[in-house]
Formats: C-alpha cells, sequence, structure tokens
C-alpha cells in the first residue's frame, strides 16, 4: 500500500490498473499494425484512446465504488510471500514487497534524473546555435501563423549538426532547421514550419514529456514504452492528416515528397554522424524509422472520409479501451483470500454478528454470522474491527 498527498494507493488496485491498461495497449498496438483498421477507426479516436490510458496510468487511484474479487488458490500464498517479513533493520521488517518498492523508487528517481539531465544538456547546446535571421522563414511562419488563428511564439534556430527540423521546448519553444533545410523551395519549408508549429499548438510536446515521464515512473514495464512510440506515431499521422485534409491531391503528392527528402537526407547524415537519442524532448519533422515514414505516407495515401460506419467503429473501440482503463480495474479488483488453517480449525458461528478484520495492506474482510464474505477497502456503519479472529471469538 502506497499513501500519497493523504491518497491510498492498494498494491491489488495499482496492479489491477497495470494489468487491463497492459491489454488495452496490446490491443492498440495489433490495431496500429492494419493500415486498414487505422484508418476506419479515425486516427482522432485512436490517440483519445491512448491518452485515456495514459492518464489512468498516472492517477492510479481505486475509485469509491470497487468490487473486490477474492482469490482462494495460488494468488493468497504467493501475496503473504511477498509482505513475509524477510529481516528487521532499525525496528523495520523488510518484505520482498519492501524491496520491489525501494528497488522501482529508485529505478524511477535515476530515470527522471536522466531525463532531467538530458534536458540541460540540449538546452545548453541549443544556446550554441545561431538565431536565424531569414525573412523568408519569417514570412511563411508567419502566414501559418495566420492560418491557425494562433501568435508565432517561437525563435527559430539554424545549425550544421542536426539531420532533422525539430521542435524544442514547452513555455519558450524554438523551431531548429539543419543548414541543408533553409535551401529547400518555399513550399517544403511552409510543410515543415507547419508540422513543427501544429506540433505544439496541439499540445504534442507536452504530451511526449508526460508519455517519457509515465516511462521513466513505470520503467520495468516495457508495455509503457510501447505505449509511448504509439503515442508519438499517432501524433505525426494525426499532424500528417491535419496538413493534407484541406490540400487537393498534388499537393498532397508533394507533401509526402518532402518526408521523403528529408528522410534521404537524415539517413545520408547520419552514417557521417552518429546522434544522441534525444526524442525524449523533441518533436521531430521525420525523426523515425524509413518503416514508419513508409507507414505515414502509405495511410496519408489511403486516407479515407470520414463516415458514419468510421464513426461507429471508433466509438466502439474507446468504449472498449474506456471499460479496459477506467471500468475493469474498478470492477475487478483482486483481492488474496486466506484464513491460516488454525483460525480456521477454531472459526465460530455469531449470530447476527457482523465484524471486520483488518488486513496488513489497509483493508478488511467482512464476516457476518463468523463466516467471511468479502474484501473490502472501507467498513461501514459502527461495526467491530478485530486484528484476528482469536479475538473476534474473544470479545463474542
Amino acid at each position: 500500500m502506497i499513501k500519497r498527498y493523504g491518497v491510498v494507493i492498494r498494491s491489488s488496485v495499482l496492479f489491477s490498473i497495470v494489468f487491463f491498461s497492459s491489454i488495452a495497449i496490446i490491443l492498440l498496438k495489433f490495431v496500429f499494425r492494419n493500415n486498414n483498421a487505422v484508418l476506419r477507426l479515425d486516427v482522432r479516436f485512436l490517440l483519445a484512446c491512448m491518452l485515456f490510458i495514459l492518464f489512468r496510468l498516472f492517477v492510479p487511484v481505486e475509485s469509491p465504488v470497487t468490487s473486490n474479487i477474492p482469490i482462494c488458490k495460488i494468488y493468497p500464498d504467493f501475496y503473504m510471500g511477498l509482505k513475509e517479513p524477510l529481516a528487521k533493520v532499525a525496528g523495520m521488517e523488510i518484505s520482498i514487497q519492501n524491496l520491489f518498492g525501494v528497488v522501482w523508487l529508485i529505478g524511477a528517481i535515476i530515470r527522471i534524473s536522466q531525463f532531467v539531465h538530458e534536458y540541460v544538456s540540449i538546452r545548453k547546446e541549443l544556446d550554441l546555435f545561431d538565431e536565424m535571421d531569414n525573412p523568408r522563414i519569417f514570412r511563411i511562419a508567419e502566414k501559418i501563423g495566420k492560418e491557425c488563428r494562433r501568435k508565432v511564439r517561437f525563435k527559430f534556430l539554424v545549425t550544421k549538426r542536426e539531420e532533422t527540423p525539430f521542435t524544442f521546448g514547452i513555455c519558450k519553444p524554438d523551431i531548429v532547421l539543419p543548414v541543408p533545410a533553409l535551401e529547400l523551395p518555399d513550399e517544403d519549408i511552409y510543410f515543415i514550419l507547419k508540422h513543427e508549429m501544429l506540433h505544439y499548438y496541439r499540445g504534442d510536446t507536452l504530451i511526449k514529456l508526460f508519455c517519457e515521464l509515465l516511462r521513466a515512473i513505470y520503467w520495468w514495464n516495457p508495455l509503457v514504452k510501447t505505449l509511448g512510440g504509439l503515442v508519438s506515431n499517432m501524433q505525426e499521422i494525426n499532424v500528417d492528416f491535419k496538413i493534407i485534409r484541406k490540400l487537393p491531391e498534388l499537393e498532397q503528392l508533394k507533401y509526402s515528397e518532402c518526408l521523403v527528402k528529408i528522410a534521404k537526407d537524415r539517413e545520408e547524415r547520419k552514417r557521417k554522424r552518429k546522434r544522441r537519442n534525444r526524442e525524449a524532448w523533441m518533436i521531430s519533422f521525420q525523426g523515425e524509422s524509413s518503416t514508419a515514414v513508409r507507414k505515414r505516407i502509405c495511410l496519408m495515401m489511403q486516407n479515407l472520409e470520414i463516415s458514419g460506419k468510421k464513426t461507429v467503429a471508433s466509438i466502439l473501440l474507446s468504449v472498449i479501451i474506456l471499460g479496459l482503463v477506467l471500468v475493469c480495474p474498478n470492477v475487478f479488483v483482486f483481492e488474496p483470500y486466506h484464513i491460516p488453517e488454525e483460525d480456521a480449525a477454531g472459526s465460530f458461528g455469531m449470530q447476527d454478528g457482523i465484524f471486520y478484520l483488518r488486513n496488513p495492506d489497509g483493508t478488511y474482510e467482512f464476516y457476518l454470522d463468523g463466516e467471511y464474505i468479502a474484501t473490502v477497502s472501507e467498513v461501514a456503519g459502527d461495526a467491530q474491527i478485530y486484528n484476528s479472529l482469536e479475538e473476534a471469538e474473544r470479545a463474542q
């Protein structure tokens, strides 16, 4: 059990949330692999489903209304083994569960520290870049700002060190353009800047930051990394579709050609220079593998108009994801049920008697007429609470 700011997070509830969220991530992973499914489900709904999972993992708090499912075999012994004291240090009992909690915390602190160090390193490096003084870039950026009805708040930097245009920063964003990108025609510059500016305007930079923070917290769960990758991919596809939605077919092809140009230049420059992995803090125009870029282009070429059937399918998937992420962790909270044999042998009957037994993890076993009914998180009314069946028997 973890208590944070007065909120109790039970291990069984945390396990249930992680378990059902993992199922939802696997489901979305399979959906994303199929281009037709992505198109027919609508990328906006898919991204919303991923954000639901992201939010639930960030807030692993038990709902006031829960339904605990007692498990009588295997799980109780495993659960009690985790809580069994292995040693006593400075008056504190050390168990496997406690050790896991400490390792989890230390790992999260290390990952978050690395995350912050990465930000500081990039910030220092960007301070060495030259600020751009290019009327052509400013004119195109102003045009995009008017189209989006937003103010242009970006600082434009130029560098010879990077392969791909990217956006960095939350409050004071920078758009970094490599020197070769400046040699592209106005149309390509327009596509690049609009892509980067839309990412920022839509909050993708902040969402990506939360994904990386969640990955640092759940460093032991590879599916959280998968979720971050899915969110990043859907952000790219979402922006691609936003850009091409109102473009004529020929202009859509030109946007795809621009993606290919940047991808080729990036691959050539990567052979000459080893680049550090700093994607956690960046939103780049084309920072993925060639396979991911090919998928983006295929989806754009196959893009379908949103239809009633498409919307219905998206809503159905959203309902399934919401059920797995928001409903199931409250309906299916797996609780170990275990009564020591010595207590079970001495069980007694209490006519019209209601009482609770306090469990080490903060839950309570509810008894009616001397028989176990369920494990609950709160005590109702003024019923008696005991620490063992023997204590309850003596009190009668």
